[in-house]
């Protein structure tokens, strides 16, 4: 089985949409206060496609035998105030479809947002794992990602009055 990472173009965007539709509800079912449900398939194509062609991002597709099998979505920020970076990269989303896991395609869709990092320019790359996904945080700590911050949340609609 050949195994291709390579940037993802416009016509990639229905597949990656699905993709990223997917992770979302994987993450409802982790803790639906935390998080949210994506749009639509066709929002989330709209998205997806415009980051394929945006000057600050990177989106990245795993082929496996010439079918996307899954995807990474990496942004660029020089400078963002509220987080206390300069000069960041910061994967937004990774995904590979069950059926294609244990082939290497998270390692290598990693690497290649490493390296679509280093030609943005940043210093660093930067990601958010889910709590009770223990395998995305086992493959992260294998390529060398520390825990740095840790994210805390109060239901506000939980609070007694």
């Amino acid at each position: 089985m050949a195994l291709v990472i390579r940037r993802a173009t416009a016509a990639d965007a229905q597949t990656i949409a699905v993709f990223a539709r997917r992770l979302a509800q994987q993450h409802l079912d982790y803790d639906e206060r935390r998080f949210s449900p994506l749009g639509s398939q066709a929002q989330a194509a709209a998205f997806y496609e415009r980051q394929t062609s945006a000057e600050d991002s990177a989106v990245l597709v795993a082929e496996l035998d010439g079918k996307v099998v899954g995807f990474a979505f990496v942004g660029f920020e020089l400078k963002n105030y509220a987080d206390l970076l300069e000069s960041a990269a910061r994967i937004h989303d990774l995904y590979v479809d069950e059926a294609a896991r244990g082939c290497n395609a998270g390692k290598s869709l990693l690497a290649a947002a490493s390296e679509a990092a280093k030609e943005f320019g940043a210093s660093k790359l930067i990601l958010s794992v889910a709590v009770q996904n223990e395998n995305a945080r086992r493959l992260f700590e294998r390529a060398g990602f520390e825990t740095t911050m840790l994210e805390m949340m109060l239901g506000l609609t939980d609070i007694e009055k």
